[in-house]
């Protein structure tokens, strides 16, 4: 055998699952398809790559005798290749090594545009081995990982279907006028949350994921978490607008008045999440949106831009997460696979996004997984 360039394709967890389906199949016409799928990508030196979210998706199914066989299936693989750890500690990482990798980039390495921080990520991003050195003989670990995944599996569920609903319908008022807004009585405030949290739990009926069941309580919770977030926020003292945006770690010099609720939103989740990216690296840093704006790292430019478009979909799905988490390979693999709804939202952010078109390698769907080798013959 003579293995061409090494190349990194992401196939998503539903082809994965199928090609273990047919590899243990009591048909030999299946069995042989799977067989001599692998067989082709390792000929074309092909390396079929792992995230932490393939472990999610994999190892969250409701079938153990599935999952046992999925596990036994992987053991097989003869060229894997997994996000390494920024840590680099043994496991399949994720977006966040990802994204600590990019960061680093930034701050320790010096890269100022996208591609210079695609070019310096690229070479140390993936780890290769063979299926058995990472999926280990194990029963009692892979018990554990399995819990944590069907943990993670309903977190997914609840986060993709909260992101999609907007009670009180103030996501998209500009923050100048929704800061000269009337502050409501605090008499009046039970009341208002009994009526935000009825519109909220409506909203995730009918827009959320139609697996998660918890839409009442999902609803409730929320609603005393923001009722919570009103109260530290007014202690505090000052101007409402200031206030806010010290509340949630955002620079007043990176807000206009032009900006929606939503995109300061937006900007509060980006402030915990670089903060949370900086104290990680290695040497830690201690970096701000001021020195590190939203639009600096490319994984994440991508990441967020996909979620903004799944939030506007008439369902969200759980799996909405894993697809925008594992998106940002394109930029570091030979080939990404996605699915229909995922397509056509990232052809939506590349024609919003040109600049990112460059730096992306090959984005493709495929219903018949024994085509795949095929889009990476040379």
């Amino acid at each position: 055998m003579t293995l061409a360039r090494p190349q990194f394709v992401v196939l998503d967890s539903a082809t994965l699952g199928n090609v273990s389906r047919d590899y243990w199949a009591a048909e030999t016409s299946s069995r042989d398809k799977a067989r001599a799928f692998l067989a082709r990508l390792q000929d074309l030196g092909v390396f079929v790559t792992f995230t932490y979210t393939h472990i999610i998706e994999l190892f969250a199914h409701g079938n153990e005798q599935v999952v046992r066989e999925r596990l036994k299936f992987l053991r097989t693989l003869p060229l894997i290749a997994w996000v390494r750890p920024y840590d680099d500690s043994w496991f399949p990482g994720g977006i966040v090594d990802l994204l600590c990798r990019e960061l680093h980039a930034v701050v320790h390495g010096g890269a100022r545009s996208w591609d210079e921080v695609v070019d310096t990520v690229r070479p140390g991003l993936w780890q290769t081995g063979v299926g058995s050195e990472m999926f280990v003989d194990n029963d009692q670990f892979w018990s554990t990982i399995k819990s944590v995944c069907d943990h993670h599996h309903e977190r997914q569920k609840y986060v993709a279907s909260v992101a999609r609903t907007d009670p009180g319908h103030m996501m998209n008022i500009k923050l100048g006028d929704a800061c000269r807004l009337p502050i409501r009585p605090k008499e009046d405030r039970q009341a208002y949350l009994h009526s935000f949290a009825g519109e909220m739990r409506q909203e995730l009926e009918s827009h959320g994921d139609k697996r998660f069941v918890w839409a009442r309580e999902a609803a409730i919770a929320f609603a005393m978490q923001m009722h919570q977030d009103i109260e530290k926020i007014e202690e505090s003292g000052g101007e409402p607008r200031q206030r806010i945006l010290e509340f949630y770690g955002i620079p007043a010099e990176c807000v206009s008045a032009e900006l929606t609720i939503g995109e300061v939103g937006e900007l509060g989740v980006y402030s915990e999440r670089l903060k949370i990216l900086s104290r990680a690296l290695r040497p830690p840093a201690n970096v701000t949106m001021r020195d590190v704006p939203p639009e600096t790292l490319p994984s994440y430019v991508l990441e967020q831009r996909l979620r903004s478009i799944q939030r506007t979909a008439q369902r969200a799905s759980g799996s909405d997460l894993g697809d925008s988490d594992m998106a940002p390979l394109v930029f570091y693999a030979s080939g990404v696979q996605v699915d229909r709804r995922t397509d056509e939202f990232l052809n939506q952010v590349l024609r919003n996004e040109p600049e990112l078109v460059p730096l992306i390698g090959r984005l493709f769907r495929c219903s018949d997984y024994s085509q795949v080798p095929g889009l990476f013959e040379q």
